[in-house]
């Protein structure tokens, strides 16, 4: 008999409004372009870009990278390697720069040769550059 009581209270209780989630806003992350030849380097600064809560679009060369602002990504900054197979860096910048859309971008650029800085460039971070330096170079970068 406690059974079918049970069961009778249960039928006449009123349903429970279904329960939604809080409406949570993701902030919209910073996109970053990453121009990098070397598959390692390429890999460890896109995670650890990622890490401190970039989100990161990569491009093995220059010509990738034009590829990738062709397609309508909108970097807010863009990290580049200088010495690179089929289109360099110096190229990449000399066309980013001739193209009204892109040519306020920042740009970081990062090289292990010995050479000057190119003057298109916001900053040049000479490899081996301590993650530091990157965080603090694109921190002024995505702030203006």
């Amino acid at each position: 008999m406690e059974a079918e009581l049970v069961m009778h209270d249960a039928a006449h209780r009123a349903p429970v409004p279904p329960v939604e989630p809080p409406q949570v806003r993701a902030e919209p992350r910073i996109t970053v372009l990453l121009v990098e030849d070397n598959d390692d380097i390429r890999g460890a600064l896109a995670e650890w870009l990622e890490l401190e809560g970039y989100h990161v679009v990569t491009a093995a060369d220059g010509e990738e990278g034009l590829a990738r602002l062709a397609e309508g990504i909108e970097p807010r900054a863009i990290v580049l390697d200088l010495m690179m197979p089929r289109m360099d860096g110096w190229t990449f910048l000399e066309r980013l720069r001739a193209d009204p859309r892109h040519s306020d971008l920042g740009v970081i650029v990062t090289s292990a040769m010995a050479s000057p800085e190119p003057p298109e460039a916001d900053t040049c971070l000479a490899k081996p550059f301590e993650l530091g330096e990157l965080r603090h170079a694109l921190a002024r970068i995505v702030s203006n």
